[in-house]
């Protein structure tokens, strides 16, 4: 992969994964004790979109029309937060969940290089979440457990290393190790539909409870080409398996790039 928070923002796998995101943080947040959680790869916050850029594919594709589909209500409400009438720019994961969080909830976010660290310290603001600079991965060490008892934990890494998806399980070992009853959601992309099952294979072997989501926007025997993405949650919550079958397909029928929508939940 060669993957940057700014380039892909708004993308159909954005999409995807913030709708996800924001749905199991709905169903955590019912219950009133207070939650923890925690963003490893955070990105810069806040995206100004660009014009002919992958958002035409993802968020362009249902923003003017959004009054349509009200079963996404939640995200374009999260959305609409940053934006007038018209669509400008696109929140990342961070400012997505410090936006659903209740003042007794806590935040930790944590961005590996100096200038997306300091520009994500520009949009969010001290008193929603506190910002680390280092490795995500070390973070699910040092952060875990909560004193919360109870957390979201978000791992979306730009799988440009060769090394990545060994530091992925690494990390998510140590952090089941450390607080098992978490809540982990772990976004991958799929170029390669073999090469993303066996990663799905390798993580839901780490977990008692799985749920897979994917969502394709191109036909998986596409080559040298971002087709899909998707997400395995570990823990997931009561109710999101039924409610991401309302939602999902909705999405695929909008995102499909050739009219053949195509997703799985399981």
């Amino acid at each position: 992969m060669n993957y940057r928070h700014a380039f892909h923002a708004g993308s159909a796998a954005d999409v995807l994964k913030h709708v996800v995101l924001l749905e199991t943080l709905d169903r955590v947040l019912q219950k009133p004790k207070p939650l923890f959680a925690l963003d490893t790869h955070a990105g810069e916050g806040l995206y100004r979109l660009q014009p002919e850029s992958e958002a035409d594919e993802g968020i362009r594709r249902l923003w003017d029309r959004r009054a349509e589909w009200p079963a996404l209500t939640r995200y374009f409400e999260a959305v609409g937060r940053f934006n007038g009438p018209k669509l400008r720019d696109y929140p990342g994961s961070p400012l997505l969940i410090a936006g659903q969080l209740r003042p007794e909830d806590r935040f930790v976010a944590v961005e590996g290089t100096r200038e997306t660290h300091d520009a994500l310290q520009q949009v969010l603001p001290p008193e929603q979440g506190q910002i680390f600079l280092g490795d995500g991965y070390h973070a699910l060490k040092a952060l875990l457990p909560p004193k919360e008892r109870r957390g979201v934990i978000l791992i979306d890494p730009p799988y440009e290393r060769v090394t990545e998806r060994s530091a992925l399980l690494t990390g998510l070992r140590t952090a089941l190790e450390r607080f098992p009853q978490g809540i982990y959601l772990i976004w991958y992309p799929i170029k390669d539909k073999h090469d993303a099952d066996r990663l799905v294979t390798a993580v839901s072997a780490l977990g008692k409870e799985t749920l897979c989501v994917e969502l394709l926007t191109w036909p998986p025997d596409v080559k040298n080409r971002l087709n899909g993405s998707g997400l395995v949650i570990l823990n997931p919550p009561y109710g999101l398996k039924k409610r991401l079958g309302e939602v999902v397909p909705t999405l695929a029928q909008i995102l499909t790039r050739d009219g053949t929508p195509r997703y799985r939940i399981r």
